[in-house]
Order: structure tokens, then sequence, then C-alpha cells
């Protein structure tokens, strides 16, 4: 009886010392990202509302709950819309009511110009993003998009390439191994690959046109800011001959990004340009392979310059959670956080130095690092009400594809725009 009382003893000393041991890691590990500002926080600080698109995405929820775990705090998600005009409306209310429910709101490249020149978002210190931090971002992009007045607003955590994806199979019936000079592409353009087969596509609806036509810009090695510039107008003219020529068609002014990759998938186009962020979407369709749809260079007709976005958290400046907002930013921008991260919900960190040689397993990260290392990698540009801008771009390029307007009234209404006036 003493032998099993003795037993018993040691199996309750060994669970205690287990358990102290445990919370002494755990506390470890929890401070690893914090800093002395943040281990005064309360049990009420400690919570910590995110209003993103990814709130219902199971990878994203997974990083939640591990990044909660080892921060220390509880993470509540609130989903924004999926629709960019609706997305920009709701996250506008918010802010401008002086909600203080929400602390760290997901943003893009659109809402970042609008709403840190309003004043919204509480600045970010060095104590969030230290220097070794900010210079790992693309530094053209960062200073333009993430910066104002010299103070930094915003924290990128994802990147998005614009990249140029083709069909294999249109490639192997044009005859041509790759697009990468202008007279393999133009050969490309050239084939006849049958009824409702279209050699280029892309997604023209008001609000997604401009990405297209600033793409093509880059590509023609011209200036989207200067519509006098000789190379900007060949781009929209090329742009107009692919619908004229029947090399691409003119009713995908209704699609946006869903419709064109639906299309893509199905085998309707023979290449696009998308954000790199689409690789899932064609590999949980089954189409994506050597053999089927996959990315290729940007063709080299000039420079190679491609566009490049990301999101970004910003702390809500009526936040009462600051100190728990920052912790989570120090923590998705750092070493272990962006590299975590990335692997949870495979898609590409916005920290150059991680995505270049850090342990990542995402898909065809080799592609991915290709476009980083080789091409020049271009911010937006955006007018200071950036939805109103893309909009009306958007609508000026329908109107001229259609052949409503001239050349010289797209380029004079174009330039307006980007000077930030109404369009004639």
């Amino acid at each position: 009886m003493r032998g099993k009382t003795g037993l018993a003893f040691a199996i309750a000393i060994a669970l205690v010392s287990c358990f102290v041991v445990f919370r002494v890691f755990r506390q470890h590990r929890q401070g690893e990202y914090r800093t002395e500002d943040d281990s005064g926080m309360t049990e009420a600080e400690q919570i910590l509302t995110i209003l993103t698109p990814d709130a219902s995405v199971d990878e994203f929820q997974g990083f939640i709950e591990e990044t909660g775990k080892r921060l220390g705090m509880k993470i509540r998600l609130e989903a924004t819309s999926q629709d960019a005009e609706s997305r920009e409306a709701q996250v506008s209310n918010l802010l401008t009511s002086g909600n203080q429910d929400v602390d760290l709101i997901a943003i893009n490249d659109e809402m970042a110009s609008e709403f840190i020149p309003k004043g919204y978002l509480e600045p970010l210190g060095e104590d969030v993003l230290p220097e070794d931090i900010r210079s790992s971002f693309p530094e053209e992009y960062f200073q333009k998009v993430c910066m104002y007045d010299g103070k930094v607003y915003s924290a990128p955590y994802m990147l998005d390439i614009m990249m140029f994806w083709i069909n294999q199979k249109f490639l192997e019936e044009a005859g041509v191994s790759d697009l990468n000079t202008e007279d393999r592409f133009d050969h490309f353009l050239e084939t006849d690959y049958g009824e409702n087969r279209y050699a280029y596509g892309s997604a023209w609806e008001q609000s997604y046109a401009y990405n297209d036509l600033f793409q093509t810009v880059n590509m023609f090695g011209g200036d989207y800011l200067d519509w006098d510039n000789g190379n900007s107008r060949a781009a929209v003219q090329y742009l107009k001959n692919l619908v004229e020529n029947g090399q691409t068609p003119e009713d995908q002014v209704l699609d946006q990004y869903e419709q064109m990759e639906q299309k893509f998938i199905d085998g309707r186009y023979g290449c696009i340009y998308l954000y790199s962020g689409a690789m899932n979407i064609f590999l949980n369709s089954g189409a994506y392979s050597d053999e089927g749809i996959h990315v290729s260079s940007i063709p080299e007709f000039y420079e190679k310059k491609t566009t490049i976005a990301t999101w970004q958290f910003a702390i809500n400046r009526s936040s009462s959670h600051k100190d728990a907002a920052k912790a989570f930013i120090r923590y998705i921008t750092g070493d272990d956080g962006a590299e975590y991260y990335s692997n949870c919900v495979q898609r590409a960190p916005a920290r150059l130095d991680i995505l270049r040689h850090g342990g990542l397993d995402i898909p065809d990260i080799e592609v991915v690092r290709s476009y980083v290392n080789t091409c020049e990698l271009l911010p937006r540009y955006f007018t200071d009400s950036p939805m109103s801008g893309i909009k009306s771009m958007g609508t000026l390029f329908q109107k001229y594809i259609a052949g409503d307007i001239t050349m010289d009234s797209f380029c004079a209404g174009a330039q307006d725009i980007v000077n930030g006036r109404k369009s004639r």
C-alpha cells in the first residue's frame, strides 16, 4: 500500500513539474513578441478585434488562433466585403464614425491612399516597425503607399505581384516556345484558335480595367502619369487593336477578376495579366501545371517592369486596444510571424528578405522569387479619391474601346484623372 502511495506521489510531482515547465515556456514564447509597453496590458486590453476580408478563410483563422496563443491575447475577426467598392465604403463609415470596437484593419493600396492622409489611422513608430523591418519592404512602394508626411501608417504583410500567365495548350497551337519577344507575341496573337477562344483575356469592368491598362503601359515602356508620352498612347492603342482584331473579346468590359479567372481556367484565354494571389485559385481548380495554365516571364518589349500591391494592417486611431494592435503588427512583420503567416495561408510575404531567403513552403515559390529578382517592382498610382479615380479611368477606357471617343480624347481625359481633375 505504501509503495502505491509513493508511486502516486511521484506521478503527482512529475505532473506539477511538467505544468510549471509548460507555463515558463509559454510565458517565454509570449515574451518574444512583446516589448515593455505590452507587459503592462490588462486582461481587457489583451482583446484584439481585426477587420479583414479573410475573416472566414480557414487558413487565416488557423493562423490567428495560433498567433493569439503566442501573444497571450484573444483575437476576434470581423469580416469586410469581398467587393472592393463596398469594402471601401464599409471601412470609411467605421473610421469616420470614430468606432472604438475595431482595432486593426486590413487595408489594400486603394484604402491606404484614401484613409492615411485623412488622419484616421495611428502612426507606427520605431517601436512597432524598426528600421530593419521597414527596409525589408519594396522601398519605393513603402514610401509612396505606407508613408505620409514622413510617418508610417500601415504595415504590409502580404505581397501581390502582377504576373503574366499563359495556357500552354495555346502556346503549342501557335507553335512558339514562349512569349518573351514582341515577334513571338504578335504571332501568338494572330493565330486562329477557333470559336470562342481568344489569345488574350482580361477584366475590363470599370473598377478593374485600370490594372490591365497600367500593366500594358509598363510593358510598352510608357508612363501612366504622362498621356502625351508616345509609348503610353501606343499601349492603349494596342489594347483596342486586340478587340478590333478579334484577339480579345469586347464583352470582357463586364468582367471582374472572378469571371476572368474562371474563363482562363475553362480554356477560353491563351494569356492574361493577373496578380500572384490567384495562384491558389488555379491550383485548387486542377488547371495549374506545366501542361496547362502557369506563370511565364514578363514579355520583354522594353524593360521588365511589373506592378505590385500589398495587404497591410493599420491601427484605427480611435481604438482602445492600441498596445495589443501594435504587438500583433510586431509579430506578423517579424521574422517568425512573417514566415509563419506565409506558410499558413500559402501567400507571398511582403518582406522581400523573407520571400527571397525564408523557409517558405508556398506554391511555385521559385517563380515568385524570379519576378522579385528580375523585374522592377512598381507601386500603382492613385488619386486622392482612389476608387473614384479608378472608376473614372475605367469608364473612359471603355468609351475608347467601344469607339465612342478618339485617342486624343482618351489621353486628355486620362491626363485630367491622374492630375486629380475631373475628366473632360
